[in-house]
Order: structure tokens, then sequence, then C-alpha cells
């Protein structure tokens, strides 16, 4: 009986900190959401309080703002056309690694294994420098060379290491009734890689959506910057209205949150599929 007790109390005292510790991840989103609907008269009387009552004066005054709009374009044209040029070449030379046997491949393997461990913001005054020569700087394409370049390695090991695992007898089933390599990896494997595909968009997603710095040195101009450049200039445009500062770094979470939602299951799939074919 005092076992069970001890149990009992037990199993309490980690369900009561493992639930502290969800509500610490959970309150700072909370508290972005309600502050975003109040006016900053509420927020100084109340900082922590319920928005009463609540209004929509700090999204009305953001959106009216030309150079969030251009911002958010400028964040998704980004992450979409560098999402799809990593997913379409990660997936072909992932295919061609695994599947494969030629003279050179382990160095090439190697080669974009040892790219995962280059720090790429030591490479961001040789860009700088190189764009400027180029006068490639302050343009609609300029982020999406370093930003496919930076996220192929690890697409590439991902895919690499998730389509080894998918039986060769799948793709010698499809070439007996007739199908061609390239309907054999659009057709056949890329459905059966969708989780890892998933984890794929989802990790470029945040890491692009999230990317400060090559952005600001190389895309600084009010027409090309992105929504964290755009987030760096709020102290000096509304350094009076905290509610209204909140509300942009909750406008620039949004997308981040969604697309993790939208994902996270694919993710799941993809990290369960690679652990049971490991053992």
């Amino acid at each position: 009986m005092m076992k069970q007790t001890a149990s009992q109390f037990f199993s309490a005292v980690i369900n009561g900190i493992l639930l502290l510790f969800c509500a610490s991840y959970i309150f700072p989103f909370a508290w972005l959401f309600y502050t975003s609907l109040k006016s900053q008269k509420s927020f100084l009387v109340n900082m922590f309080g319920p928005p009463i009552p609540p209004t929509l004066e700090n999204y009305q005054k953001l959106f009216s703002d030309k150079a969030l709009i251009q911002a958010l374009f400028n964040s998704f044209f980004n992450c979409l056309l560098s999402i799809i040029l990593i997913v379409v070449f990660s997936f072909s030379v992932g295919y061609v690694l695994a599947r494969y046997n030629f003279k050179g491949r382990n160095l090439l393997y190697l080669t974009f294994v040892a790219a995962m461990l280059v720090p790429v913001h030591a490479l961001l005054v040789p860009t700088y420098v190189y764009f400027g020569t180029l006068n490639l700087l302050n343009k609609r394409f300029t982020l999406l060379l370093p930003y496919v370049t930076f996220g192929l390695p690890v697409a590439i090991y991902l895919y690499e290491s998730y389509i080894r695992t998918i039986p060769k007898e799948i793709e010698e089933a499809a070439r007996i009734d007739g199908a061609s390599t390239s309907y054999v990896m659009l057709r056949v494997i890329f459905p059966i890689c969708l989780p890892i595909t998933g984890t794929v968009i989802l990790l470029n997603f945040m890491g692009i959506w999230n990317e400060f710095p090559f952005a600001l040195v190389l895309a600084s101009h009010p027409r090309t910057r992105t929504v964290t450049v755009w987030l760096s200039t709020l102290t000096g445009l509304y350094s009076g209205s905290i509610p209204l500062r909140l509300t942009a770094l909750l406008v620039a979470c949004l997308p981040i949150i969604i697309v993790f939602i939208l994902l996270r299951q694919k993710m799941i799939e993809s990290v369960a599929a690679g652990a049971i074919k490991g053992f």
C-alpha cells in the first residue's frame, strides 16, 4: 500500500513538473497573442492581464504599413523558391548517391557531409564582396543562391539516408513494368519520401524565414528586405507602442507556427520510419 502511494506521489510530482515546463513554453505565445489585442494605455495599466476591451488597432496599423506587406512577400518568395530548389536538387542528388555506385561517389558524398560542418556565417563577408563585384546586391533573387547552397548539404544527407532504406525491389518491379528512371523517381520513390520531404521543408522554412545576417547585408533595401530585417527597424518606427511591436513579432512568428503544425506529423513519420527501418 505504501509503495503504491509513493508511486502515485512520485507520478504526480513528475506530471506537475512536466505541466510547469509546458506552461513555460505556452505562456509566452499566449501572452504575445492577448497583448496584441491591447492598446498602449491598457498595457501600461496591467501588463499581464487580459485585454479589456480587446482591440484590433495594432493589426490595422501594422497591415496599413506597405513596408510590412513587402517584407512578408519577400520572405514568402525566398522561402518558396528556395525550398522548391532545395527539394528538387537534394532529392535528385540523394537518389543518385543512394542507388548508384560510380567512381568518386564516396568523395562526393563526403564533400556534402563536410559542407554541413562549415560555419555559414563565416562566409558572409566573402559572399558580400563577390555579390558586390557581380552587382547582385539588393536584387529579387539575391538571397536564393546562399539559401539554396547552405540548405542543400543537410537535405541531401537526409534524402540519401532515407532512400537507402527503401527496398530496391520496389523499383525493380516498376522497371519490369516498363517504367523509366524518371518515372520511378517521381512516381514511385518520391511519394514514399514524403515524410522526409516534410522534414526538409520544415527545417529549411524555419531556417530561411528566421535568417537575419545574410538578409541584412545582402538585401537591406526596402524593396528586398525580409521580415526579420523589417523587425529590426521597429525600434525607431514604433518605439512608443510596446503592444504594436509585440504584434509585429506575433505576425512574424505565425507562419512558422502554421507550417510546423501542418508538417509536424510528416516529421514524426520520418523519424519513426527511420527508427523502425534502422532497427
